[in-house]
């Protein structure tokens, strides 16, 4: 018995050994101590700075954070874990393992999961594990520091591994596999990802649901859907810490459409969700979809290295502007890009042989399951076009659920990235069946031949009749041409022949550059052709009975992972020393500069910082790195702030600059380049009194009101707000208030006034969790100027306190260990009753 359970078990021990040898090869540099030179995640170090420091100072992460956008929740950035947790569940899945080769790892294991669950042979397992885990986009997602997307998509094919069990009225199993793994990819906290999971296993499901009620088993399916919703329930319960708070803050964000100006017509647009100008930015093009067979159809990725010393525009540049050989190289790589986005790190290549076997699958497989997973795969492709298929796309983005708070449609290409290896999977699997003679199945191969025979046919096509042309090689051409002038004239008029002979050049280079886009295509056009026809030609033996199964199976698995490995390495290579790098060098990119040297030496930590000297202050937090500062790098910002940064910080105004407290400017200085920083001496501080307040309607008259008030002696305050000042300041030279602490999650001030006065706080208003308390008692503030806090403060000597104090947090905290604790539960007694089933299962034989 011994032996017959190790022959079980040893498949799925050499399948895991498999996949961390991958990905140990694949990552080694990790090994070494090396860090993928993300250029993302040098963001998120800024943004997390203060949350870190104050963990190592108090032992947990502050709830409101002072160094991004003037202040925002902390939870955004780094939460707190709730009591009962699946940390230890993520720690055996990743082995301990460092990144990035935890993620390939995991998801191979995952997605092997899903294959035993679906009773696919081990091998097929590891060939479909490793096509899913090593596809294009997850590599390069890793190497731009996308870390959550990653890590939802590592436990996609778990959460799938547990319906299907349902399916198969594996309820036990099935209904602790999906509640596990809901939950673990609901810890990433990346809800887009999970909504293209639970957009995928719907459509899935209601096909389980239409062909169950077909063949009258309706309380079969009944039982799945009741116990699904359990699983969903209690893995939506794991996250509440995460999410609750998060939703009761996506709400006030730019994503939740918050605004209070009637003029900001893309906001207007969407009042509960984003703009569609700005959430449509990222849409495949429909033509871009052929980079699911072919990476390169479209030049691959913006600023890559693929064109070689062989360019054709560097050899022009060089004869035409004297440019070097090197330069022209990287200004073609730069440029080969030529699809429907503004740029692109890389494609969503599936693999040829991935694309080959689904479509096998296609032919081969009967049944809802094949038909739930066909139409997923076209849903995520149509989804991913965004704004290039508007009808469709802008009707469910204004009323699917949700749907409105997601950005970059083609991040929904990891539907049929979750399909087709499953597709794949099935093909295989009913190929080595023997449901059908040799016959049969050579009759319905030839019929995934010709489909893919027809695809590649549209694809050598399109590579002789395509354009290799975009709209951004205008503006190139003009500065090739403006160049070239300049070079002629040297600095005089140039006449009608310099204007003519640059104008040619400018057309010489961008015909060279597009012959550059087509190689590219052509050579990965040829490598797709190959492997297909070398896949092909494997099956085609096996099917004549010239090769074993085996002797089919190891080559595919070599072919197709050597296949999307080599494509993978493009953008994440292990021999690549921009790819990897040693982590002391990474860090030391957030170094401080003389001007962060500078500003850290002011004693007074109580300020903020605006940095105009390294691009768009509101897109960068390395500043967040070292200073509270007024930008940052978030595309959930608050609403009211974002409406700030549109009509006031972007014009200049200081007045309202110095009410934000920017004690200091870093700028560029003129005569070396480096940063500086300059101090603001008319910077208000945290907090005032002023003399007078000024009502207004409503948000509009509010920030058209900041342009000419002096908001240092008067308050902006809308009307709605009227009931919580209790009384008008009244004039008192010797009021004061003060600053006394400042906790992040606390602020304490000092008043004393022998009148009543109103106090503004440089603060960010945000009244979902922030208490005010005068002397201990609870008392109202307001929002004044159009994002901080005011107070009426009465006569006398006072303590007010400001406290961060979510509801949300702490119901989320307990909701969150409850559930965990169930999963824990389920978990423990799903191995009791397997263990007992198979000990009454041996007594019985």
């Amino acid at each position: 018995m011994n032996s017959i359970a190790w022959k079980k078990v040893l498949p799925h021990v050499i399948a895991i050994v498999v996949f961390l040898v991958v990905a140990v090869v694949y990552c080694r540099p990790a090994l070494e101590g090396k860090v993928v030179n993300q250029s993302d995640m040098l963001q998120y170090k800024g943004m997390a700075q203060q949350s870190k420091e104050y963990k190592e100072k108090h032992g947990h992460y502050p709830l409101w954070i002072e160094n991004a956008f003037g202040g925002m929740p902390g939870y955004t950035i780094g939460m707190n874990s709730p009591a009962i947790n699946l940390g230890p569940v993520v720690g055996i899945f990743s082995l301990g393992l460092p990144q990035p080769i935890n993620f390939f790892f995991i998801a191979c294991v995952c997605f092997y999961i899903l294959m035993v669950a679906m009773r696919i042979d081990p091998w097929i397992g590891v060939l479909t594990a490793l096509a899913y885990a090593y596809s294009t986009y997850d590599p390069v997602i890793v190497v731009t520091g996308h870390v959550t997307k990653m890590m939802a998509l590592m436990y996609a094919p778990g959460v799938a591994a547990g319906l299907l069990l349902l399916f198969r009225r594996k309820y036990v199993w099935g209904t602790v596999l999906l509640t596990l793994f809901f939950a673990l990819q609901l810890t990433t906290n990346h809800l887009q990802i999970v909504y293209y999971t639970m957009i995928t296993l719907g459509v899935v499901a209601l096909f389980y649901l239409i062909d169950a009620f077909r063949k009258g088993q309706g309380k079969d399916a009944g039982l799945v859907v009741g116990l699904s919703a359990l699983a969903v329930v209690i893995g939506l319960g794991t996250s509440a810490l995460a999410n609750l708070p998060v939703s009761e803050y996506s709400k006030e964000t730019m994503r939740g459409g918050r605004t209070e100006l009637t003029s900001n017509t893309s906001k207007q647009e969407s009042r509960t969700g984003l703009s569609k100008d700005y959430a449509f930015q990222w849409s495949y093009g429909v033509g871009e979809t052929m980079t699911l067979v072919v990476p390169n159809v479209y030049g691959g990725g913006s600023g890559g290295s693929q064109i070689g010393d062989n360019s054709k525009f560097a050899e022009v540049a060089s004869q035409e502007l004297g440019l070097p050989e090197d330069r022209g190289v990287g200004f073609a790589n730069g440029y080969a890009y030529w699809g429907a986005q503004p740029f692109t790190s890389g494609p969503v290549y599936l693999g040829a042989i991935v694309v080959f076997l689904a479509i096998l699958g296609m032919v081969f497989v009967k049944g809802w399951l094949k038909w739930g997973l066909v139409v997923a795969a076209v849903i995520g492709i149509v989804l991913s076009w965004g704004k290039n298929f508007a009808g469709l796309n802008y009707f469910l983005f204004d009323h699917l659920p949700f749907y409105n708070k997601f950005r970059a449609p083609a991040m929904a290409l990891v539907i049929p990235q979750l399909v087709f290896p499953i597709l794949a999977a099935l093909g295989l699997n009913e190929l080595f069946s023997m449901n059908y003679t040799r016959a049969e199945l050579m009759k319905k191969f030839r019929v995934a031949a010709y489909i893919t025979g027809g695809l590649l046919a549209v694809l050598v096509i399109f590579y002789f009749t395509a354009d290799y042309g975009t709209t951004q090689d205008n503006q190139l051409k003009e500065q090739f041409v403006q160049y070239k002038m300049q070079q002629l004239s040297q600095g005089k008029q140039a006449g009608p022949d310099v204007q003519g002979q640059a104008a040619a050049t400018g057309n010489q280079l961008i015909k060279a550059l597009k012959q550059d886009r087509q190689s590219l295509y052509g050579s990965d056009l040829i490598r797709t052709i190959l492997l297909i026809v070398v896949a092909a030609g494997l099956i085609v033996l096996f099917l004549k009975d010239k090769v074993k199964m085996p002797i089919l199976l190891g080559g595919l698995i070599v072919l197709s992972t050597y296949d999307l490995l080599a494509v993978a390495s493009r953008y994440l290579s292990p021999e690549n020393p921009e790819h990897y790098v040693d982590a002391t060098d990474f860090d030391g990119r957030l170094s401080p500069s003389p001007a962060d040297q500078q500003i850290s030496g002011d004693p007074d930590k109580n300020f903020r910082v605006f940095d105009e000297a390294a691009g768009s202050p509101f897109e960068n937090a390395l500043t967040s790195y070292h200073h509270n500062s007024l930008g940052g790098y978030s595309p959930a910002k608050l609403g009211l702030y974002q409406d700030l940064i549109e009509n006031q910080l972007s014009k200049g105004n200081m007045q309202v600059f110095n009410m934000l407290n920017a004690k200091y400017f870093i700028q560029r200085n003129p005569q070396n380049g480096q940063p500086q920083a300059a101090l603001n001496a008319q910077a208000f501080g945290p907090c005032w009194l002023v003399k007078s307040i000024h009502y207004v309607k409503d948000g509009n008259e509010e920030m058209k009101a900041l342009d000419s008030i002096n908001v240092r002696d008067t308050a902006i305050i809308q009307q709605q707000y009227a009931s919580r000042v209790k009384f008008m300041p009244v004039a008192d030279s010797g009021a004061t208030i003060k600053l006394q602490s400042n906790d992040n999650d606390k602020l304490v001030y000092e008043f004393n006034g022998a009148s009543n006065q109103f106090a503004v706080f440089s603060e960010i208003y945000y009244d979902k969790g922030w208490n005010a308390y005068l002397d201990g008692a609870k008392t109202e503030y307001c929002r004044v100027d159009y994002v901080l806090r005011g107070m009426s403060v009465p006569a006398g000597k006072h303590m007010i306190e400001f406290r961060f104090e979510p509801k949300s947090v702490a119901t989320g905290d307990l909701i969150s260990s409850a559930s965990a604790l169930v999963v824990y539960l389920l978990l423990i007694g799903a191995i009791v009753w397997e263990v007992r089933r198979r000990k009454k299962a041996t007594a019985t034989t």
